[in-house]
């Protein structure tokens, strides 16, 4: 793939992904995070299940089913449940700081399992990220936080990473679509008696809301994880998931576009940072592919 066409692609995941904080702020004033979260992998699942049946494709491939439903727990179920859980006693900045951590975590698990090497260089890249993540977040050394929260949020990123990498080595042929939805199915699954059991009951939600979800649904979830998914398959688990360290400073930009959210100097900074990190984590696979 073209280097230009995949910096293109990169972005607009990355204010697609972004734009699921935004999305997901309006929608929970109606909704508590775990019926959101069922609602919208439901919806996602109904939506994708008219082209999964197309020619008894879901049947046949019974791979796709195993794989898709671990994705699932480990993406819809486990990363966004638990770090939805924490936001009820973490300050959301130290569960986006904890979530960037995702690409060390990735390089590690991937390297540990034998998947892809972890070089000096990228793990430099990564972490030069996840500064300029801190400097947008606004974290401070003063910071008192709920253990069981930063547990949580761990336990999701950590999840995250490890499904990143699990697709890379078990998934990457795959169908994209169909391995979406498989998650989508997963997730509703596993989250819905949880919402049973803790969540709020069901109001008739506003217009907002409403639009929201179809965003979180249509946009989000079946058109930022498909690209998700690609972009892995493209450019490898470890690279691929540096990707999301871009995410802070868009959701910082569309909080200021849709909610009048004022920007900072340090957001540019921390921006500045994460755009260098990239480059030096992308630069080994650019060489190579110059070879």
């Amino acid at each position: 793939m073209n280097n230009l066409v995949l910096a293109g692609l990169v972005i607009i995941f990355s204010m697609v992904w972004s734009s699921a904080f935004i999305a997901g702020a309006i929608a929970l004033s109606d909704f508590d995070p775990f019926t959101l979260l069922t609602i919208r992998f439901l919806l996602s699942a109904l939506l994708m299940l008219p082209f999964c049946l197309r020619g008894g494709a879901y049947v046949k491939n019974r791979t796709a089913i195993k794989r898709g439903l671990l994705l699932g727990i480990l993406n819809n179920a486990l990363y966004l449940g638990l770090s939805f859980a924490a936001l009820q006693t973490v300050r959301p900045q130290v569960v986006i700081v904890i979530v960037s951590c995702a690409p060390l975590a990735t390089g590690l698990i991937s390297a540990w399992w034998g998947v892809e090497p972890l070089s000096p260089i990228k793990l430099f890249g990564a972490t030069l990220g996840l500064a300029g993540v801190v400097i947008i977040s606004g974290i401070t050394s003063g910071t008192t936080v709920d253990i069981w929260g930063i547990l949580m949020a761990t336990a999701g990123m950590l999840a995250f990473a490890s499904a990143t990498v699990f697709f890379r080595d078990r998934g990457i042929s795959l169908p994209i679509l169909q391995a979406n939805f498989w998650q989508s199915i997963a997730g509703a699954t596993a989250l819905l008696p949880i919402a049973l059991a803790f969540g709020q009951p069901l109001v008739m939600p506003s217009t907002n809301t409403m639009i929201a979800i179809a965003h979180l649904v249509l946009v989000v979830t079946i058109g930022g994880m498909s690209l998700w998914l690609v972009l892995i398959r493209v450019s490898g688990a470890s690279t691929a998931s540096t990707y999301h360290l871009l995410n802070p400073f868009f959701g910082v930009l569309l909080a200021y576009l849709i909610l009048g959210e004022p920007l900072r100097t340090t957001d540019f900074i921390g921006a500045a940072l994460i755009v260098f990190g990239l480059i030096l984590t992308t630069l080994e696979k650019w060489r190579t592919k110059a070879c």
